[in-house]
């Protein structure tokens, strides 16, 4: 049936053509004039004629005499008189063609038909017009077929696309109902966790003032092994050769190239640490070194030297996870040092630190040190212990509370990203958001994303160059959704930002099918879809105004 429609279809037009032709030769009109003008070249009553522009009156027999009267050149369609004058080409079969009458009769075949070479008797070229009529309506058909075809796939596009915008609907309404609930769970774990932070909070502080008065018990104890004059001695001792520079006091930076008050063990003495010793001062003098400083520094001399047996793992209680809490605060997972107090009066004959399990469980202090070799690991006792487990069960229950609540949120975001784009009018090109597409040429490797970017990249590397993110379809009137444009890309070399112009084009595939670069850093890409296939071929441009 679509054969014998195509044969009918050319028997038509051949008909046409005949029809036409002896419709023309019956019409009285200049040469080069087309037929919907022919009544303008109708000579007046006195055989007159007005140019077209109105400007002057001639004799009708002036027209097509091979000399210009008119400005407009209307007088000499059929010449080449007038550089600005149009002869028409009938081109019967085909398209009619304007052309300027400065190519008429200049040894040139420009009309398929050959009318434009009419000077002495013209049949100087064959007439083309039936054999490109041909061929037209043979692309035609082709382009009809594709368009139709597009347009089955076009349809699945659309129903897909609306789909998928009742989908995002629905799953925003859910998402958001989704969050509300999220939301009030994320505040009840957040009260939670406040309660247990403060109840291990409290039980902290109670431990860390257990912890200082052993510290003074044990300071105390081994200060009262000294015989006083031993001690005046040895600190007298000690302060001399701390003092380097001889004017009579110990500084801070004086006591900071002594490693074994290194009580960190991180094998530096800061600052603090050197004025701990000095009780929280920049610099001390020989009596208060005796009195305050050399108390604090000869327990860890003792200690560095095996002289001094530290208290046992049943005088000293020590943490077990969270060593580091700052005074009155926990950590979200108690891995942090607690922190050693600032002013307190007297501590014992090694840092508070050394108290302290690190992340791994292990004490902080170096392999083979004496702290090592005689510090047991310490533990809390159960009750405080089982206050930082529920405050850490809590922290990470809000934890996971809000990251559910961020991954809703951003699921609503991208929502509203989606339906915030113009996906054409019927939602047909959808689909292709969130797809990519390449193109490989012989220097370059192209990317194209609809709705999110443009870019290439040179195939003998990995560098890609952005060539503009989406920003709007630019197409004009019903043509609007045949041309995006992608911009803001990276700037070329003193040059301005990279841009991208995308042509929609009918295919039966998703494709690239070409790239340009018409203008530096601007690019062209053309890109087949069925979304393009709106079922309507290009207009007859064939004109029949003769008819």
């Amino acid at each position: 049936m679509y054969q014998l429609g195509l044969k009918s279809l050319q028997l038509q037009l051949l008909l046409l053509a005949i029809i036409v032709t002896l419709s023309v030769a019956d019409v009285p009109r200049p040469v080069g004039v087309p037929l919907y003008k022919a009544s303008l070249y109708a000579p007046r009553s006195d055989k007159s004629w007005v140019c077209l522009d109105s400007k002057k009156t001639i004799r009708h027999t002036q027209i097509n005499d091979d000399f210009c009267d008119c400005e407009d050149g209307s007088d000499e369609p059929g010449t080449s008189a007038c550089p600005n004058a149009v002869f028409n080409c009938e081109n019967v079969g085909f398209r009619q063609q304007d052309i300027q009458s400065s190519r008429v009769n200049d040894g040139i075949c420009d009309c398929c038909d050959g009318s434009d070479e009419w000077e002495d008797g013209g049949n100087k070229c064959a007439n083309t017009c039936l054999e490109l009529g041909r061929a037209e309506e043979e692309i035609k058909r082709s382009l009809a077929d594709l368009h139709k075809r597009g347009s089955e796939k076009r349809a699945e596009l659309i129903s897909k696309g609306k789909q998928m915008r009742t989908e995002r609907e629905a799953r925003h309404k859910v998402l958001q109902q989704r969050r509300n609930e999220q939301e009030a769970i994320k505040a009840e774990k957040e009260q939670l966790k406040k309660n247990a932070e403060a109840a291990e909070a409290e039980a902290l502080e109670i431990y860390k003032e257990q912890q200082r008065e052993k510290d003074a018990a044990a300071a105390e104890a081994a200060k009262s092994q000294e015989d006083s004059q031993t001690m005046r001695y040895e600190s007298e001792a000690a302060f001399i050769k701390y003092d380097t520079n001889k004017d009579g006091f110990v500084e801070v930076t004086e006591l900071m190239v002594d490693m074994t008050l290194d009580r960190d063990r991180n094998g530096i003495v800061t600052v603090e640490e050197a004025k701990y010793f000095l009780d929280e001062r920049d610099r001390i003098d020989l009596d208060s070194f005796y009195d305050l400083s050399w108390p604090r520094i000869k327990p860890l001399k003792m200690l560095a030297e095996g002289i001094f047996k530290p208290p046992t793992v049943e005088d000293v209680e020590h943490p077990e996870e969270d060593e580091g809490e700052e005074e009155g605060q926990t950590g979200p997972t108690g891995s942090d040092q607690l922190p050693i107090e600032e002013g307190r009066e007297q501590e014992g004959a090694y840092g508070e630190e050394d108290l302290y399990e690190d992340e791994e469980g292990e004490a902080d202090v170096g392999v083979g040190s004496v702290a090592d070799a005689t510090h047991p690991e310490p533990d809390y006792d159960p009750e405080t212990k089982h206050l930082i487990d529920l405050a850490n069960e809590a922290r990470n229950a809000y934890s996971e509370a809000e990251q559910k609540v961020r991954e809703i949120e951003n699921e609503i975001r991208d929502i509203q990203d989606q339906t915030s784009k113009d996906y054409g009018l019927n939602e047909e090109y959808a689909a292709l958001d969130g797809e990519c597409f390449t193109f490989e040429d012989r220097e370059y490797l192209y990317t194209f994303c609809p709705f999110e970017r443009a870019s290439q990249k040179q195939r003998s590397s990995g560098h890609e160059t952005n060539l503009g993110s989406y920003e709007q379809w630019i197409g004009e009137g019903d043509k609007k959704y045949q041309k995006q444009k992608y911009a803001h890309g990276t700037a070329c070399w003193n040059g301005p930002q990279r841009l991208t112009i995308v042509d929609f084009k009918c295919g039966l595939e998703n494709a690239i099918k070409s790239v340009a670069e018409p203008n530096r850093c601007e690019y062209n890409y053309v890109f087949e879809t069925p979304a393009a296939c709106d079922g309507v071929v290009a207009d007859d441009t064939r004109q029949r105004d003769e008819l």
